[in-house]
């Protein structure tokens, strides 16, 4: 059976979700993943919903559990990332669709649900003073309120 578009989407999201659940040893409420691919630049992050609190990446261990979230792991799963970004802009090519300039990716890790939103046009770039690091930080914050 020949595979489809969004077959192919579908598969490198998921990997792109279990990256970060290993990373946070499966114990995560939910989990936001925020990918960015405008102006040639590739940009990703990550963050969790844990017990009604929204933590990034490093701070998974103010829940008094051991996690391993040292410098060398978070960077290895924001490169594992990046690489899923670079499929899903081989795969746009290959099927000749157009790559999302944003994406978020919001599981619930409980309910085995995925949402995620995607925008086309200019998200950060025009700005001279943001960057999509400025994206992330205010995605996380809205999830915070």
């Amino acid at each position: 059976m020949k595979k489809i578009f969004e077959d192919e989407f579908s598969e490198i999201q998921t990997d792109m979700i279990q990256i970060c659940l290993e990373y946070v040893d499966q114990k995560a409420d939910k989990i936001y993943i925020y990918g960015s691919f405008e102006d040639n630049t590739i940009s990703c992050d990550f963050f969790y919903k844990i017990h009604d609190m929204v933590l990034e990446r490093h701070q998974l261990n103010m829940l008094g559990e051991q996690y391993d979230v040292s410098i060398q792991r978070q960077k290895t799963c924001i490169e594992i990332l990046n690489e899923d970004i670079k499929k899903l802009i081989n795969a746009c090519k290959r099927y000749n669709k157009d790559m999302p300039t944003e994406i978020k990716i919001i599981y619930d890790v409980k309910q085995n649900k995925v949402e995620a939103q995607y925008r086309y046009g200019k998200v950060y770039s025009q700005y001279p003073d943001k960057t999509s690091d400025d994206i992330f930080e205010e995605w996380m914050q809205e999830i915070k309120e």
